[in-house]
């Protein structure tokens, strides 16, 4: 049996086409993404600094991860035409701790609005949490305002820093702010301390959890989905350290391995706007799970051992990445030195012709800016989103992480809820 499946309660929506048997259980499965932006076609032709505020509206929920990436690759042209680009360490860390806010307010809208909420819906238990996702969010973007100015479609960041020159009482303010975060995420996510958190991943405990991400996983626990959505056991991360993990062997990452596949795109006669995005030919995972792996950080990776990429494991890294988020941001506020300029003006953009690359690590996992730039104006631009990684469709032999993940699942209420897991957003996949 055919079954086509509206997905909505993700960033954007999305079409999910299963093939089922007589029981019910998927057999195959393909994503489709309907909506066209044309947001790389916008671009063309425009002066290079224009990128910095159309390109973070390419999303409304990352868009501090397009600004970076924007800026980043406008700065790499700079490089790429030989001309030096000075940052300071202030505006360094601006960038990280807005990109590191928007991350955790992410993980948390996904974890309430979606996993908690579809799962306790599953279970005839629908949960009353949207209040209290909305407001612990708005109050990481209340953290990273005071750096960024307006959210969302922020444009504080430009060539050569940032445009805020943050006092002290502001960054007083943002650790007020960062330690009702950090108590809620203590006290609401997870019912424990981080150090109590990460020893129930070592000892395979996480179930015990008396959070509402404890909730989540008793609720897969009783579907009988917390050792399903395995997909391939590869993963990329491209950010600073760039490395490439499959069958547990790791390697540094080659961009130049990095490519974008739209044979199954409307203009080929596919069914979807959405390209795949390939690391080598094949689909790599993204995202918190394969950041946590490639930093081997304590706790995920004990959980991958016992569970491999499962729904367990998955969802276990998003929630921990909030957690170590926040002790970065932190190091980052208390380390900052205000007395450091925010910005050292570069050449004008119209002095430079060359290419240049901005990759970061965005919510979702990798995101890559590139552009061809002649004398300040855009030439071409090509973005690879996060969702592009995890959310591909394959073929029989070469089957997309997401895709491989929902097949087997006992019915297609289960294998659209593994297909959330992996965090959708549909707006940024079809830029």
């Amino acid at each position: 049996m055919i079954t086509h499946e509206l997905i909505e309660r993700i960033e954007g929506e999305a079409v999910l086409d299963f093939q089922t048997d007589k029981s019910g259980a998927v057999q195959d499965a393909a994503i489709r993404f309907l909506h066209f932006r044309g947001m790389e076609a916008i671009l063309e032709g425009r002066n290079a600094l224009d990128a910095l505020v159309i390109t973070p509206r390419v999303c409304g929920i990352c868009g501090h991860s397009h600004l970076i990436a924007t800026v980043k690759m406008i700065e790499d042209a700079y490089r790429n035409a030989g001309v030096a680009i000075r940052l300071s360490d202030k505006a360094t860390a601006i960038r990280q701790i807005t990109l590191s806010c928007e991350l955790i307010q992410n993980h948390i809208k996904w974890l309430y609005l979606v996993m908690l909420h579809e799962s306790g819906k599953m279970m005839g238990e629908e949960p009353n949490v949207a209040l209290k996702a909305l407001y612990v969010s708005s109050q990481v973007n209340q953290l990273c305002a005071l750096f960024s100015g307006q959210w969302p479609h922020s444009s504080y960041a430009l060539p050569g820093g940032v445009s805020c020159d943050p006092t002290h009482i502001e960054v007083m303010q943002a650790l007020k702010i960062l330690s009702d975060v950090e108590q809620f995420i203590a006290d609401e996510v997870l019912g424990c301390t981080p150090e109590v958190f990460e020893q129930a991943m070592r000892d395979n405990e996480v179930l015990s959890l008396s959070g509402d991400f404890g909730t989540v996983l008793r609720n897969f626990e009783r579907l009988k989905l917390l050792d399903t959505g395995k997909s391939h056991g590869r993963f990329l991360v491209l950010g600073d350290k760039s490395v490439a993990m499959a069958n547990g062997i790791r390697s540094s990452a080659d961009f130049a391995l990095v490519s974008e596949d739209d044979s199954q795109t409307f203009e080929h006669g596919g069914k979807t706007y959405a390209k795949n995005a390939l690391y080598n030919g094949e689909f790599y995972e993204g995202g918190p799970l394969a950041r946590a792996l490639v930093q081997e950080r304590t706790g995920i990776t004990d959980l991958y051992r016992t569970y491999g990429d499962s729904a367990v494991t998955r969802l276990s890294a998003r929630v921990a990445e909030m957690v170590s988020l926040c002790a970065q941001v932190r190091q980052l506020l208390t380390s900052l030195d205000l007395s450091q300029p925010s910005f050292i003006p570069p050449p004008a953009i119209e002095s430079i012709s060359a290419e240049g690359i901005g990759i970061i690590e965005a919510p979702r996992g990798s995101l890559i800016h590139r552009a061809t730039i002649e004398k300040g104006k855009i030439v071409s631009y090509s973005i690879i989103t996060p969702t592009q990684w995890n959310l591909g469709n394959g073929t029989a032999s070469n089957l997309g992480i997401a895709q491989k993940a929902m097949i087997g699942a006992e019915s297609i209420a289960k294998a659209s809820l593994i297909f959330r897991t992996f965090d959708v957003c549909s707006v940024c996949t079809t830029h």
